[in-house]
C-alpha cells in the first residue's frame, strides 16, 4: 500500500465533478470498442510534462517513486484527462543492459524540464547481439531503475486506478522488440545494418523478441494482476522503409500478437517518415484497439486533414484513430492553433472511425499550460456525430 496513493484516494474518491454521462474508463473503452461515447475522450501523453506541471524538476523526482506518482495524479486531478500516462524514461528501458558502474556514463541530465539522454549501450551489431546471448538484461537487472522505479511507480498508479473504481484508466507503455533493437544502438546505426548486416540484424531481433515475450510474461503476472487493461505498445521502425518494414516487421508482429491476448484495450504508438506504409501494416494486426500516429517526418502531397482523413478511411470499422495536435504546434503554437488541429482531426476521423485526441509523441516539457487546456477543451466541445 502506497501512502501518497490513499492520500489522494481520500482527496479526490466521490468528490470529483463528473465529465459528460460516462466515466473516463467508459469513454476509452467505448473508442476502442468502436462504440458511441458521451463525448470524444482526450488523453494526451504527458510523461514528462505532468512532472513540472505539477511543480517538481525532473532532477527531484529521478530518485523519488512518490514524487513521480503524485505529479500524475496531481496532473489528472486538476485537468481531468480520459486516462492517466505513467512516467517513463529512457533509463527505466536500458539500465539493465548496463553494468552499474558504468551507467553514469550513458545518461546525461540536463535541466529541470529536458528530457534525460543516452548514449547507444553498443556500437556494433555484434556487440548487441552479444549483449542478448549473454543475458545482460537479467545479470544487471538488480539495482536498475526499471526494478527500483519503474514497477514500484506502475503499481501505486494501478493502486490508485483500482481505489478509485476504475474511474480513470492507467496505460502503461511498454516496449516492443524493434523500439529496443534501435534504443539500444540508435536509431541511424540499426538501418544501416539492416542493409549491410541482414542476416545479423534478423538474429538480433529475434533475441530481443525472446527477451520482450519474456517481458509480457512479467506484465501478465504482475500488472495485469493489479487491474492493468489499457496497453500502449511503444513502436520502432522510426525510419524504416517499405522493404524493411516487409523484412523485419515479423518480430512486432509476434509480439503483438501476445500482447493482445493478456490485455483487452492494446494501442500502437508510432512516429517516423514511412508512416503511410506503416498504417498499411498496423490496419492487418489482429487484436489492435488504436493507433497513436503522428505526422510523417517528412514533407508529402497530402496536407495535415488530409493525411487523417485518409488513415480515417483506412480504420474504418478496424482501429479507433489517435491523434492531434502535432507535439510540435503543442510545444511551439498557440492555444488556437492547438484548437484548429483538434477541431480538423476530429473532422476528418469522426464520420469514419472513432478518435481519441492525443498527440502522436510525448508531450514536450516545454509545452504551455494553456496548449494543453485548449487540447482538452476543445476535444470534448466537439459533438458526436
Amino acid at each position: 500500500m502506497s501512502e501518497i496513493v490513499d492520500a489522494w484516494v481520500r482527496r479526490l474518491k466521490g468528490k470529483l465533478r463528473p465529465i459528460g454521462e460516462m466515466t473516463h474508463w467508459e469513454r476509452m473503452a467505448a473508442a476502442f470498442e468502436l462504440r458511441r461515447s458521451d463525448l470524444v475522450p482526450v488523453a494526451p501523453e504527458l510523461d514528462y510534462w505532468q512532472i513540472t506541471y505539477a511543480g517538481y524538476s525532473h532532477a527531484e523526482i529521478y530518485n523519488d517513486v512518490d514524487k513521480t506518482t503524485d505529479a500524475c495524479i496531481r496532473t489528472w486531478a486538476d485537468l481531468r484527462t480520459d486516462a492517466i500516462w505513467m512516467y517513463v524514461d529512457i533509463s527505466h528501458q536500458i539500465e539493465n543492459f548496463i553494468p552499474p558502474e558504468k551507467r553514469p556514463e550513458h545518461f546525461v541530465h540536463r535541466g529541470d524540464k529536458d528530457y534525460l539522454l543516452f548514449k547507444p549501450v553498443a556500437k556494433t551489431i555484434d556487440e548487441a547481439i552479444e549483449l542478448y546471448e549473454s543475458r545482460a538484461y537479467e545479470r544487471y537487472l538488480e539495482g536498475s531503475r526499471a526494478v527500483t522505479h519503474y514497477v514500484p511507480h506502475m503499481l501505486q498508479l494501478l493502486e490508485f486506478q483500482e481505489k478509485m473504481d476504475r474511474i480513470v484508466p492507467v496505460i502503461v507503455g511498454i516496449a516492443t522488440p524493434s523500439n529496443y533493437a534501435e534504443t539500444l544502438v540508435e536509431v541511424q546505426q540499426f538501418v544501416r545494418w539492416t542493409v549491410t548486416e541482414p542476416k545479423k540484424v534478423k538474429r538480433y531481433l529475434d533475441l530481443a523478441l525472446e527477451e520482450r515475450l519474456a517481458a509480457l510474461d512479467f506484465y501478465a503476472e504482475i500488472a495485469r494482476k493489479h487491474g492493468l487493461h489499457f496497453v500502449c505498445l511503444f513502436g520502432g521502425a522510426r525510419t524504416w522503409g517499405p522493404r524493411q518494414l516487409r523484412e523485419f516487421g515479423y518480430a512486432d508482429e509476434i509480439f503483438v500478437q501476445k500482447a493482445v491476448k493478456l490485455f483487452p484495450y492494446v494501442f500502437w504508438h508510432i512516429c517516423g517518415h514511412n508512416l503511410p506504409e506503416a498504417m498499411q501494416l498496423l490496419v492487418q494486426w489482429d487484436g489492435i484497439k488504436a493507433v497513436q500516429y503522428d505526422m510523417p517526418y517528412y514533407s508529402q502531397k497530402l496536407s495535415w486533414p488530409e493525411w487523417c482523413e485518409s488513415v480515417a478511411r483506412l480504420f474504418a470499422g478496424k482501429r479507433c484513430a489517435m491523434n492531434s495536435p502535432t507535439t510540435q504546434t503543442a510545444c511551439h503554437g498557440t492555444p488556437e492553433d492547438v484548437r484548429r488541429m483538434v477541431r480538423e482531426f476530429l473532422d476528418a476521423t469522426l464520420p469514419h472511425t472513432t478518435a481519441v485526441v492525443m498527440p502522436g509523441c510525448e508531450v514536450d516539457s516545454y509545452s504551455p499550460v494553456e496548449n494543453v487546456r485548449a487540447m482538452i477543451e476543445e476535444a470534448r466541445r466537439k459533438p458526436l456525430p
